[in-house]
């Protein structure tokens, strides 16, 4: 998998998670305090982002990494 398909697919992933939690971008960009515009673009798979990053949306979004990455079928810690 190169990196493009890699964002695109951790960003399917988020954006259907925080669906799952109802939760706006908005919503997720202030508990991980960034911007609104920064999760769209993660969700859209057009940015790359950090390890630490990953992180806090993981946390943000009750979830692991692991999924978000594509890694697992479980959506919860």
């Amino acid at each position: 998998m190169d990196i493009n398909e890699f964002r695109k697919k951790f960003g399917r992933r988020m954006k259907v998670r925080r669906a799952e939690l109802d939760m706006k971008q908005d919503d997720l960009g202030r508990i991980i305090g960034v911007p609104q515009s920064q999760i769209s673009e993660w969700e859209i798979g057009r940015r790359s982002l950090r390890i630490e990053q990953a992180a806090a949306i993981a946390d943000g979004l009750k979830t692991s990494v692991a999924y978000l990455m594509g890694e697992g079928e479980s959506r919860h810690n």
